[in-house]
């Protein structure tokens, strides 16, 4: 399969595009900023790069340029939180082969790959990551069989991240944007595995754990934490945590900790 390079400075989105991409077979480098993504490229010549346009130490459009100076023929799929159209447009009539939208989730960037790439779509990655559902605001009821899992966090794009990932791996997804809103869905749906950040609003998720962790003794609690709440996230696990992951979020290392609680519970 492929080569493809990422580079984009937002470790969640590195991580998921990661997972999906080397699930469907391909070889994946990565990279935070635009210096070290140049250096990469320059290093492991790839056969498609997906680059971030906003990015620390050297831009998007830089990184774009010092590429095109090594290689003329190498496909560049832009990603953008922010789209201007004459951007857009200069991006395309530069040479880059796609131009899309952060906030139009995996589904696209994954499309783009394999249509770049001359293959069939990924039955596991590109599938998998349309099937998600986008909004979880219906939290809809979990297909038979299947473990229900609540990601309580109010950052929109981490909830569609972890909905998308774990959404593939045939978990059903709650979603949850603040404390409160975590406890009325987790009392009634009693999820297997609850995903709480530390710091939400209404509730925060050490308030959330202190009450459900005595009512829900056969659920999973992992706290979502900032690198400033580390040592906070350490004694959750008194409280009934079982685990913790820092952000930016790896994705991979959490989906291991799911699965392996599961087993745990018997589910």
């Amino acid at each position: 399969m492929a080569k493809i390079l990422i580079i984009d400075d937002d470790g969640i989105v590195r991580d998921a595009l990661s997972v999906f991409l080397m699930r469907a077979g391909h070889e994946v480098l990565t990279a935070a900023d635009g210096a070290n993504g140049v250096q990469a490229f320059k290093s492991a010549l790839p056969d498609l790069v997906v680059l971030d346009r906003d990015l620390p130490v050297l831009s998007g459009s830089g990184v774009f340029d010092k590429i095109r100076e090594v290689s003329k023929s190498v496909p560049i799929l832009i990603l953008s939180g922010y789209d201007d159209p004459e951007e857009v447009g200069a991006y395309l009539r530069g040479g880059a082969a796609a131009f899309l939208s952060k906030s139009d989730g995996l589904s696209p960037v994954l499309e783009a790959v394999d249509r770049l790439l001359g293959a069939p779509p990924a039955a596991d990655a590109s599938a998998a990551a349309k099937s998600a559902p986008r909004p979880a605001a219906k939290n809809a009821p979990a297909a038979p069989g299947a473990a229900v899992i609540l990601v309580a966090d109010d950052d929109d794009e981490i909830r569609r991240v972890l909905n998308r990932y774990l959404s593939s791996l045939a978990y059903e997804v709650l979603e949850a944007r603040d404390g409160a809103e975590a406890l009325e869905i987790a009392r009634a749906r009693r999820p297997k595995i609850v995903l709480l950040d530390i710091a939400m609003p209404k509730k925060d998720g050490v308030e959330v754990l202190k009450e459900l962790a005595p009512e829900m003794p056969g659920t999973g609690f992992i706290m979502i934490t900032g690198n400033e709440d580390e040592e906070l996230a350490r004694e959750c696990l008194g409280l009934g945590a079982f685990d913790y992951v820092s952000k930016p979020i790896n994705i991979e290392s959490l989906g291991k900790s799911i699965k392996a609680r599961l087993l745990l519970q018997g589910t």
